[in-house]
């Protein structure tokens, strides 16, 4: 027979039993993890978006296929550390890179996946019908298109700035380093975004942040950016688009994407080769490059 004595000890031994077995749930519950040290830690993430549906995310020893509509993953309670982070897809060129996780924080990173076969088509040796968008000033020889309006900034004969014909004022507006950047002899672009500048020589690829730092990709930690090293000359340099973090470069007898993250690992995948391609005009919408090498003028869709 149960005393009352006896029917309180049990009593607070199933409450004790109770929270030892619920502890770890709302542990687990709240993030928290067992790391190798023993020890109890908040965890973090990895956002991984890429250009293709059905491609496979590992993050240490976790997958996750990326779905059909937003073409991205995220990989959750992984331990405070670095993980090689990977994106591949059969028929693709694989992204890989080592990020650093941190406590409740969520890394990002977009992975570009370039074909191993990209779509081309030959378009003959006739140079085909392009209009190229250029200011109505035939005596202006550097000038920049602002993107998404049919406006320029050109640098007149004078040593002046003009957005089209009216005077400005690019130290004022953006600082004396996207000044100095525009008036060197480096050829330079601006992002779709109109937030940063791409300078590059034969060599070099640097890029400059002049707009809104807040705006700025999480891994990108200051305004000046070295991009890229080349020991082959480098011929040209593009955006790619739609992926603002990734470049298109030609050098030698190749053209190829380039990550602008250098950190844990920078990603570089050829996109053709031939003998000495040169870029004639970027189709944005389609999105498509149109070369010309050997003879032949090449559509290339991205």
């Amino acid at each position: 027979m149960l005393t009352k004595r006896k029917r309180r000890v049990f009593f607070y031994i199933s409450i004790f039993v109770f929270l030892f077995a619920a502890l770890p749930i709302i542990f687990y519950s709240q993030g928290y993890r067992l790391g190798e040290d023993f020890a109890l830690h908040k965890t973090g993430g990895v956002f991984i978006r890429t250009s293709e549906s059905g491609a496979l995310v590992r993050a240490d020893k976790k997958n996750k296929q990326t779905s059909l509509i937003n073409k991205s993953a995220l990989v959750k309670n992984l331990l405070p550390g670095d993980y090689q982070i990977s994106a591949e897809k059969e028929g693709f060129w694989p992204w890989s890179k080592r990020i650093e996780v941190l406590p409740e924080i969520v890394a990002e990173r977009n992975a570009l996946l370039v074909p191993k076969s990209p779509n081309m088509e030959n378009l003959g040796t006739t140079s085909p019908r392009i209009e190229i968008p250029k200011p109505p000033y035939p005596s202006i020889k550097k000038f920049w298109e602002i993107p998404t309006t049919r406006d320029f900034i050109v640098l007149g004969e004078d040593g002046n700035f003009y957005k089209n014909r009216d005077n400005l004022d690019i130290s004022g507006l953006w600082g004396a380093t996207t000044y100095n950047i525009l008036k060197s002899n480096k050829s330079s672009f601006f992002d779709e975004n109109f937030l940063r500048i791409i300078y590059w020589d034969a060599h070099s690829i640097d890029a400059y942040w002049f707009g809104d730092f807040g705006l700025a990709p999480k891994w990108q930690k200051a305004r000046e950016l070295h991009v890229f090293y080349s020991d082959s000359e480098l011929a040209d340099a593009r955006f790619y688009p739609g992926w603002e973090d990734y470049l298109i470069v030609v050098s030698g007898d190749g053209i190829y994407t380039l990550e602008m993250d250098a950190s844990g690992g920078q990603n570089i995948a050829p996109l053709y080769k031939g003998e000495k391609p040169k870029i004639v005009f970027m189709d944005k919408e389609i999105p498509a490059l149109v070369i010309f090498d050997s003879g032949q003028y090449i559509r290339i869709k991205l």
